[in-house]
């Protein structure tokens, strides 16, 4: 097994705060059977690593959270959260958009969410509470 990295995405993205937007940059790695997240913003970095990027990511929102930023990725959203067989096959990588009339859309969880969809953005905590109430809805 290789210890390699391998560099999934490397792009410039927004946070947004209450205040406005700042610009950041998010690296999403792979070594081994391990995926890291990190974002830049100013002075600051936070990194985790976890067995799947939408975890990895989950992890770093926890740590921008208190600094008062939300990075602007459809993996952010309350309205998204990937099956578990998207965490085991895919790394995480895609995850439903749930829509009103209940069926999903496939995203990326690292593509960028455009000023008019910011709304949707939510703590892990809010989002975490709305994929709870979706599946009680499935299953009820």
């Amino acid at each position: 097994m290789s210890s390699e990295k391998e560099i999934l995405y490397d792009k410039e993205i927004t946070l947004v705060s209450e205040v406005g937007e700042v610009p950041g940059r998010l690296v999403a790695e792979f070594s081994g059977a391990d995926y890291t997240v990190r974002i830049a913003h100013g002075s600051h970095t936070t990194a985790h690593t976890d067995w799947n990027l939408f975890a990895a990511l989950s992890k770093v929102r926890r740590d921008l959270e208190p600094q008062g930023v939300m990075p602007a990725l459809e993996g952010a959203c309350l309205d998204v959260y990937p099956s578990r067989m998207a965490l085991e096959m895919g790394g995480g990588r895609r995850a439903y958009r749930w829509s009103h009339s209940g069926r999903p859309e496939t995203v990326d969880i690292f593509a960028s969410v455009p000023s008019r969809d910011r709304w949707r953005l939510a703590s892990v905590n809010e989002q975490e509470a709305a994929n709870k109430q979706r599946r009680g809805r499935k299953n009820g």
